[in-house]
Parts: C-alpha cells; sequence; structure tokens
C-alpha cells in the first residue's frame, strides 16, 4: 500500500484538483434538477403535512419518520433530521422539486469534499484523499440515494460521521483544551443519529480505532483513551432513550416475521454477496430489488456469501500484517453495511443500492491506497513507466464508464413512469414494480393492459395486498362488485392495515347503495392513516350526499391542509355555498382556481357570490368567465340580464367596497 509518511499537495495544485473533484461531483448530478419528485416523495413530502410548516417541528422529534402515516406504516425509524431537512426546502422551495435535487447534489458534493478531507487525515496523504475522492464522486451505485429526494438520508449520515471522525481524529493531535473538539465529535455523531440509525456504529468505530489503530495508541493511558470516546457512548445512551419516547419501543418491529433466525442468517450471507458484487460491480442498477429469504445453506447465493465473507477475512487479516491501517477500512465496511444484513427488521426493500453509500467511504479509501501501491511498485525505469501509463489509461477506461453509468441512471429517476419502465426492463420478475407499471397503463386509459399487469403481479407473489387491491379497482370500474369485495377483503385480510384497500371496498358499497357499510369502511381508512386525503375526500362526499354538511366539512378541511387540490376545494365552496357563508365559499373557489382556471362553475359561484355582496363589476366579470367557457349557462344568463336590470355593469360603476 501506499507510504504511511506525510504527503501534501501544494496549495495550487491542490485548488485546482479539488475544484476539478467538486466540478465533476456537481455535474455528473446536475441534470437530475430538472426531475420530478419520486416514488415515496409523494408520501414523505408531497403529501406529510408535518413538513410543510415549523408548527409541527416538535411533531418531527416526538414521532418516527412515518408518522403521517399513521398505522399503516410501522415506528421503526426515527430520523426527525431528516424531516427537518425536508422542512427546511419546503419553506425555501414551496413544492417545486428543483430546489430539493439542488440540495441534495450539494450534499453529495460536501460527502465528496468530506471523502478527501479525511482520507488525507487518516493516511496522511492527500494523493490518496484525492484519489478516493474521485473514486467516491464517480461510483454509480450512489445515484439512488443522489438522484432519489428521500434517499437523502444516507448522503447527510455520511456527511455528519465523516465530520465526526475528522474531529475524532483531532483528539490525537491536539494539546491543551480539547472541549471544542470534544463537542463537534459528539454533535456531528448526534446530529448523525438523528438523520438515520446507521450512524449508531459510529461508537464501535471510535473504540476500535482507538486501541488498535491510531498511530499513539501505545503511548496513551487507557484511561485518556477511555476519555476520548466515553462520550460519544453517553450520547447513544440519550438518543436511545428519546427514541424509545419517540416511537415507543428500543427495537424495531419485525417486518419480515415470516423469516426465521436460520433463515435470516442464510439471507443474511446471501445479502453479502450481492452488496459485494454492486460495490465491485455496480450493474444493473435496480430501485426495487425484490426479497427471496434463503432457506438452505446450500443455496448458490449464501455459498456466494459465504465466499466473499472468507476471502473479505482473508484481505483483513493480511492487511492487518502488512498495511495495517488499511484493515481499518475493512471494519468501517463491515459494520456500515451490517444494520442492512437483519432481513427481519428490514422494509420491502432488504436490499438497497442507498445503504452502500456510506460503507463505499471505505472502499475508496482502500481502493485508492491499493492503486497508488501498485503505482509505487512500478518503479521508475522505462518499462515501468510504459506499464504505469497502461495502468492509468485503464483507470482512465473505467472512469469514462462510470461516468456513462452514473449520468445514463440519473434519467431513470426522473420521474416515476422512466423509474418505473427501467426497473421493469432490468427486473422483470418484480410484483410490485409490475403493479406500478399496472396503474401507469389504467391511467393512461390501456384498461386491459393494466389488468394484465396486476394479474401477472399477483402471479408472481399470491399475497401481493398492492395487486389485489388495484384488481379490485378494476372490479369496481367494471361493476363486478362481489368479486371486488372478495379481492379487497382478501387483501385486508392480509394486511389489515392497508388504507387503500379500506377506501376502495367502501367504494364498493357506496356503489351498491349501502353507505353504512362504506362509511364504516372509510372510517376504518381515516382511522389507519389521517393523512390520507383519497379517505378524507371519499368519506367527506359521503357525508356530502347524506346532507351532513359539518362532517363532510371536517373532512375536506383536513385533505386540504394535506393536499390542497380540486375536490376538496370544490366540495368546501359547495358546502360553504349551501351555508350561504360567502366568505369562506369565496376563498374555496378561489383556491380551486388556483387549480383550475377555466371552471365555469367556480366562476358562476363566484359570480352569485359578488352580486349577494354589491360588487357588480367582479360579477360581471365572473359570470362572464362562465360564459366564455358554456356561453348556453342559463344562470350565468341570468345572471348578467340580472346585472343589466340593476344598471350595474363593470363598465358603468366603480366596484363596491367591500
Amino acid at each position: 500500500m501506499a507510504s504511511q509518511e506525510t504527503r501534501t499537495l501544494s496549495p495550487s495544485r491542490r485548488g485546482l484538483l479539488l475544484g476539478g473533484l467538486l466540478l465533476l461531483s456537481f455535474l455528473l448530478y446536475a441534470n437530475t434538477v430538472f426531475s420530478g419528485f419520486v416514488y415515496d416523495d409523494h408520501s414523505q413530502i408531497e403529501t406529510n403535512p408535518y413538513v410543510h410548516s415549523f408548527r409541527y417541528i416538535g411533531k418531527l422529534f416526538g414521532t418516527s419518520l412515518l408518522a403521517q402515516q399513521g398505522k399503516q406504516a410501522p415506528p421503526n425509524f426515527y430520523r426527525p433530521l431528516s424531516n427537518v431537512f425536508y422542512l427546511i426546502c419546503h419553506e425555501l422551495f414551496g413544492e417545486s422539486p428543483a430546489g430539493y435535487h439542488l440540495v441534495c447534489v450539494l450534499v453529495h458534493c460536501m460527502a465528496v469534499w468530506l471523502v478527501f478531507v479525511v482520507g488525507s487525515k487518516l493516511f496522511r496523504d492527500e494523493w490518496l484523499g484525492l484519489l478516493a475522492g474521485f473514486l467516491f464522486a464517480l461510483h454509480p451505485v450512489h445515484v439512488e440515494p443522489v438522484a432519489w429526494i428521500d434517499g437523502i438520508g444516507d448522503p447527510l449520515v455520511t456527511a455528519f460521521l465523516l465530520v465526526a471522525f475528522w474531529f475524532y481524529l483531532r483528539l490525537g493531535e491536539e494539546s491543551g483544551p480539547r472541549w471544542g473538539i470534544y463537542a463537534g465529535t459528539i454533535l456531528a455523531f448526534l446530529a448523525g443519529m438523528f438523520t438515520k440509525e446507521t450512524a449508531i456504529i459510529f461508537p464501535v468505530l471510535a473504540v476500535v480505532f482507538e486501541h488498535f489503530f491510531r498511530p499513539d495508541r501505545s503511548a496513551i493511558p487507557i484511561t485518556q483513551k477511555l476519555s476520548r470516546y466515553t462520550g460519544l457512548w453517553l450520547a447513544l445512551a440519550a438518543y436511545l432513550a428519546l427514541r424509545v419516547a419517540a416511537v415507543g419501543q428500543f427495537i424495531p418491529s419485525q417486518l419480515h416475521s415470516e423469516v426465521t433466525r436460520s433463515e435470516a442468517l442464510y439471507s443474511a450471507l446471501a445479502l453479502i454477496g450481492q452488496y459485494a458484487r454492486k460495490l465491485v460491480w455496480p450493474t444493473p442498477l435496480i430501485a426495487f430489488y425484490p426479497f427471496q429469504k434463503s432457506t438452505s445453506p446450500f443455496e448458490l447465493p449464501v455459498l456466494v456469501g459465504f465466499g466473499v465473507l472468507l476471502l473479505f477475512v482473508g484481505l483483513f487479516f493480511l492487511l492487518w500484517k502488512h498495511a495495517h491501517l488499511y484493515s481499518f477500512t475493512l471494519i468501517w465496511m463491515a459494520l456500515a453495511v451490517a444494520p442492512a444484513l437483519n432481513t427481519r427488521w428490514m422494509t420491502a426493500s432488504v436490499f438497497a443500492e442507498r445503504y452502500l453509500y456510506l460503507p463505499s467511504v471505505a472502499f475508496s479509501w482502500l481502493v485508492a491506497g491499493a492503486m497508488l501501491w501498485i503505482w509505487s511498485r512500478a518503479g521508475t525505469r522505462e518499462s515501468a513507466r510504459t506499464l504505469r501509463w497502461a495502468f492509468a489509461a485503464g483507470l482512465g477506461v473505467l472512469a469514462c464508464f462510470a461516468t456513462y453509468a452514473t449520468v445514463a441512471r440519473t434519467f431513470d429517476w426522473r420521474n416515476d413512469r422512466s423509474l418505473v419502465v427501467s426497473t421493469l426492463r432490468a427486473q422483470p420478475n418484480s410484483s410490485h414494480i409490475h403493479v406500478q407499471y399496472g396503474i401507469f397503463r389504467w391511467s393512461e386509459g390501456a384498461h386491459a393492459e393494466a389488468e394484465m399487469e396486476w394479474k401477472v403481479a399477483l402471479m408472481l407473489n399470491p399475497e401481493s395486498v398492492e395487486a389485489m387491491a388495484e384488481l379490485g379497482r378494476a372490479m369496481l370500474e367494471a361493476k363486478q362488485y362481489d368479486q371486488a369485495i372478495r379481492m379487497l377483503q382478501r387483501a385486508i385480510s392480509l394486511k389489515p392495515h392497508f388504507t387503500m384497500a379500506h377506501v376502495l371496498l367502501g367504494q364498493v358499497w357506496e356503489a351498491e347503495g349501502k353507505t353504512s357499510d362504506a362509511e364504516i369502511e372509510y372510517c376504518r381508512a381515516v382511522e389507519i392513516y389521517p393523512a390520507n386525503t383519497e379517505a378524507r375526500e371519499a368519506l367527506g362526499m359521503l357525508y356530502l350526499k347524506a346532507g351532513r354538511l359539518k362532517d363532510a366539512e371536517q373532512q375536506f378541511l383536513v385533505a386540504v391542509s394535506v393536499v390542497p387540490d380540486l375536490p376538496s376545494w370544490r366540495a368546501l365552496g359547495e358546502i360553504y355555498g349551501a351555508e350561504n357563508r360567502n366568505d369562506q365559499a369565496e376563498d374555496a373557489w378561489q383556491h380551486l382556481l388556483t387549480f383550475e382556471r377555466f371552471d365555469p362553475k367556480a366562476h358562476l359561484a363566484l359570480g352569485h357570490i359578488y352580486l349577494a355582496k354589491g360588487m357588480y363589476p367582479e360579477a360581471q366579470k365572473e359570470f362572464e368567465a362562465c360564459l366564455l367557457m358554456d356561453p348556453a349557462n342559463k344562470e350565468a344568463l341570468a345572471g348578467v340580464s340580472k346585472l343589466n336590470e340593476l344598471g350595474a355593469s363593470a363598465g358603468n360603476h366603480a366596484p363596491a367596497a367591500r
């Protein structure tokens, strides 16, 4: 490996190369600024009321990451700073995804810079730090957490842990008072834990580094070593106490209870092989990897994973003996990926590319060190110089391939459709992706093709409640009510807290005229997922049709507080109009017109409101707008006639005072 003598770059060369590195890091992902909200961005940002206002800041620190989804999501994740990130971006950029994407790219650039800074300090070699930075910037496996807004947790937690480790390295270098360094270490560590649970590995890293890798470890008394990392363990204890208070549990819920302990072990070995492959050769890149548990130690993926583990252990002992400090990179990688190996508490995405963002930091340091070692071993003879240039040319070709793969992959994350299509192309056996593609085809009017996609999804996974719900929707549309009821009740029996199944079943009951049964299902959906606008709007419309205006108003007000969309504002306009609450009706119809400027009913309603208020010019304008879109509208014609009788057209009289 590279020499442990301190190697630095001249200030001018450092500035030029580092500037080029950061520019490259930005340009690789610059086109993501034109991407939209994708996948979980919709539920985590667009329809999450808790990240739309600072009045919920206490809620963000007092509940789980997915609190807005109610009982539908398990309280496994306590990541308040991730939600604070969305909240700040919402305050800055509103509903525009461009700003979010720009900040995500800048956070990634910061992580690249920190890979350089910390790597240079750890290995005392700025060439190594710079090369590692380039490797980290070019790695295509990073596209998911950088191009996907909801994946920002991994770049953020990586940046925070790198800052914490930079401070921790300084504890062995600074003399005199070091409270500022202690505080920086602990604060950065806390920020990492409040961003993503993966940060809890840091105290273990600190202990291992302190006792086995810090250069002055043999000359430092044990009490001083303990003092360096005790604060980290106390901070971890405080975080865990807050986590229990916020989400009500210490251990995450088992989301894959069907996996036995032995199967979890076999599956972990299979995942080790899968992660190693993606780290070394990141292709193909897929947004959603179907999980197939391993049931035998003799399955090929398990054997491959076991082989990778043996190679990893062998490499560790080799580096421990011949390049001691580099064996620390293997410990970093192992600890960073370890939390993602327990399949029993992972989400549906048991394997995900974003989980490699933090491990790839150490991977980049290790590979950079290996490259420099190979370069130095080539020597300075003429033949050696030829080998060096051949080696450099090979690396250049790999860099070009990595650049192409990274940029091409960012286009897959441009919108939901491009992501689903690219994923289905790479992973045709994914039940979840077939469901999503069917949803797109349904929205495009290809109903027969959509139903076929959902049937394929159900064939691939007979317990796919998503596919059952969508097929239930199709049966409802075709008025096959008995079949729809059976399908949706089956989905609910498999997943009682699946909100959409309850909403659709309620719609089936409502179509059959069983309004009391429909109300029960809608109320169950609202109880499960209070911020679900489809459930709120369905229940609100049921109440509106029954003349229960107060109950309907309550549902629609909650709906517009989450997502201020057209159906809810229309319903509120009708409710307020029926109750002669003209000011509130005016506000509702004006909100509706922000979504649909050419809505004749809204203009007609506003015309009547302004006529009643004596605001004749405004009434004239609204009636004429209605007639522009619906020339035969009798109410608008009558309104204009009434204004003519009053002699109060907009051209003759000033508007009345409000």
